[in-house]
């Protein structure tokens, strides 16, 4: 069926498109085609008001009969079904009986065929099947005939011929002809392995109008105990008729030629790649016919529009999960290029973030050089240059694009400079294609990260037991292919570090985050329609506790508050997110191990807790050509679930001075959603210093 299903499932039919199949006749009785024919058909010879037709070779239906069925067979529970299994057929009977060529059992007239299409256009009928052909052009009559069917806006598919030529036969030759370009599609046939079939003639100078369609054992003709199978470009042509029927039904803003364009754009390449001498356009494909071409300019209330297209380039922060992708509130419509109304659910536009198990993955191992000076009243200026090495087995972020789909395979390389006195320090890094920033304060980490800066500035004072650190950073974000966002995210954070010497330690942090393309860590291109602007203020409180002298308590609690408003989505109700680790560090000599060290964790990852998002998004009409109506559409930003990480950790020291470092992690509703299967993640490295 070509595709033909997809078709049907959004519910076009062909019901009400007539399609005029000028050929030998239809058998009125066929049972596949009650309902079907319409009371316009006729026999165009004078005198012999026949519309019946002859029966075929080897007892078949009129050939007219065989080809109306693979456009309109009834979907009835038997036999076969037409392409247009609504659609209604005029059949133009124009056969001839005295052949000159003893081989042709139905031919025709030129003349006979100018009446027929004259017929067509004096009904009203927007497309005309012809299954038949010859080796000369059909005459200045014709050619009028034709011309006038085109003017009044009808369109053809017309049998490319079963002489195995080069080109196609007439009249499907006519279809690149300028006088007629964009009103015909010349049809060849392949079998079922979308080969060419050795009959079909091919594209040759038509290419640019032609497509291929089934035409080797096609089932027609069907009368509730039996069918016809049948081979020949004459079938391949009314599969193209029966498309031209599904658009201009499902989309009745359509003209004729618009549908012709549609299926000669949006036709699966075969043989040579794009338009070729045998395929020409390629195979028919009524599925991607029905798919917008172009952008889905999708209408908002204020009057802007966004625009949907099939390649996914935005991804939403962790902490929402899978809250927009689930929404069934951003369901609404669209117009591609042709202006054809489409359902389109904004929703599918966002991607998920990605995996959180990356950030478990040991960072590359890096190069490092550095050079310190020495100056007076101990002070000291320090330049520190790194980049990944080369080939690093662990950077799995540098080689796929489901951890860190914006990022490249380019080599992560940074420097930073650093002045330093007894009481303080101010240092400026660095980075670019991914690296990551070295200011790791202890506490918001997790925050200052999502802004995944390539240039950070750091400032701290030491006042006794206290610290006092603040830090900003601004990154670029660039996909490969994709220009490169510049200054789209910022960070700046303050952090008070109290050290209570060998009973431990606490971090207070606060800070807020600027993202132009997307809420804790989105993706959006700032001119795809799907970027989310938002600012986020955060705070954070961690500690490192002694319960005893070989055991350690690390906690840590982060929240925070977000705004946005997008271009269609924003926030009616501020999201508020939390973020909370737990663990124990213990030394395994004390419990008999054999390692150094060993960690138990368990930590919810930045999870959106409530907050609500709203769009003011178009209604799908009741009837195709009603004005849009808006409606405001609410949703929670909470995701389905809440991702939960247990760890264990260890650390174990080699007798040459390196040390392997081993984690297991199983993660329960892996990126908060809650229908995710548990997760284990094993990771480990060795290390040694030089």
């Amino acid at each position: 069926n070509a595709g033909a299903i997809a078709a049907w499932d959004t519910g076009a039919t062909g019901a009400g498109i007539g399609v005029a199949v000028i050929d030998s006749g239809i058998d009125f009785a066929q049972a596949d085609l009650l309902g079907r024919i319409s009371n316009l058909s006729t026999d165009i010879i004078v005198g012999r008001n026949t519309p019946t037709g002859t029966v075929g070779p080897e007892g078949q239906p009129a050939h007219g009969t065989t080809v109306s069925g693979v456009i309109a067979s009834n979907f009835n529970g038997f036999g076969t079904i037409g392409v247009a299994y609504e659609a209604t057929i005029v059949s133009i009977r124009a056969d001839v009986s005295d052949c000159t060529d003893p081989k042709d059992k139905v031919c025709f007239k030129s003349s006979d065929l100018t009446r027929a299409i004259d017929y067509a256009i004096a009904h009203n009928v927007p497309i005309i099947n012809m299954s038949l052909g010859g080796e000369t052009q059909m005459g200045g009559q014709f050619e009028a005939a034709l011309q006038r069917a085109v003017n009044a806006g009808i369109v053809f598919a017309i049998a490319s011929g079963n002489e195995a030529g080069a080109s196609p036969e007439w009249p499907g030759r006519y279809a690149t002809d300028p006088r007629f370009a964009g009103s015909i599609i010349v049809v060849g046939a392949h079998n079922a392995a979308n080969q060419m079939a050795d009959f079909s003639n091919r594209a040759g100078v038509s290419a640019a109008a032609y497509l291929s369609a089934p035409g080797v054992d096609i089932i027609t003709a069907c009368d509730g105990t039996s069918c016809w199978r049948v081979n020949g470009t004459s079938f391949s042509a009314p599969a193209v008729a029966g498309a031209l029927a599904l658009l201009l039904d499902a989309f009745p803003n359509l003209s004729g030629r618009d549908a012709v364009q549609i299926l000669l754009t949006t036709a699966r390449d075969a043989g040579a790649a794009g338009v070729d001498d045998v395929f020409g356009r390629g195979l028919l494909d009524i599925a991607q016919a029905f798919q917008p071409i172009g952008p889905a300019r999708v209408s908002m209330s204020s009057g802007a529009s966004v625009s949907v297209t099939s390649q996914r380039f935005a991804y939403t922060g962790g902490a929402f999960g899978d809250a927009i992708q689930a929404a069934r509130a951003l369901q609404t419509v669209g117009r591609d290029d042709f202006e054809r109304l489409f359902r389109v659910n904004l929703a599918a536009g966002y991607g998920m973030a990605p995996r959180t198990t990356a950030n478990l993955l040991p960072a590359a191992d890096r190069q490092q050089a550095r050079l310190t000076t020495h100056g007076p009243l101990g002070t000291k200026l320090s330049l520190t240059t790194g980049a990944t090495v080369d080939e690093a087995p662990y950077d799995l972020a540098a080689a796929t694009s489901v951890i860190t789909p914006w990022l490249d395979d380019r080599r992560r390389e940074d420097a930073m400079v650093e002045f330093s006195t007894g009481r303080g320090a101010v240092a400026f890094w660095q980075g670019r294609n991914g690296a990551r920033s070295p200011f790791t304060l202890g506490a918001a980490d997790n925050f200052a990260s999502l802004a995944q800066v390539d240039r950070a500035w750091l400032g701290a004072v030491r006042l006794g037991a206290l610290t006092l650190t603040a830090d900003t950073g601004v990154g670029d974000r660039a996909m490969p292919f994709q220009a490169r966002e510049e200054d789209v995210s910022s960070y700046a954070r303050f952090v008070a570090d109290w050290a209570a010497g060998p009973a431990g330690r606490v971090r207070f942090a606060v800070g807020g985050l600027d993202e132009k393309m997307g809420p804790l860590g989105s993706y959006a291109p700032l001119d795809s329609g799907f970027a989310l602007p938002s600012s986020t203020t955060f705070g954070s409180v961690a500690g490192r506790f002694a319960l005893r002298h070989d055991l350690f308590l690390n906690a840590e609690m982060g929240w925070a508050r977000t705004e946005l408003a997008g271009q269609f989505l924003s926030l009616s109700e501020t999201a508020v997110s939390s973020s909370w680790s737990l663990g124990l560090t213990t030394f395994c000599k004390q419990l008999g191990f054999g390692c150094e060290s060993l960690t138990w964790s368990i930590q919810q990852p930045l999870r959106a807790e409530s907050g609500t998002f709203t769009a003011y998004l178009a209604d799908a009409p009741l009837e195709y050509f009603d004005p849009l109506t808006f409606s405001r559409r609410s949703f929670s930003v909470a995701p389905s679930g809440r991702q939960i990480d247990l760890s264990l950790g260890a650390v174990h020291r080699l007798g040459d001075g390196s040390a392997v470092n081993l984690r297991a992690v199983v993660t329960r509703d892996d990126q908060n959603v809650r229908s995710s299967p548990t997760a284990l993640t094993l990771t480990g490295n060795w290390r040694r210093a030089f």
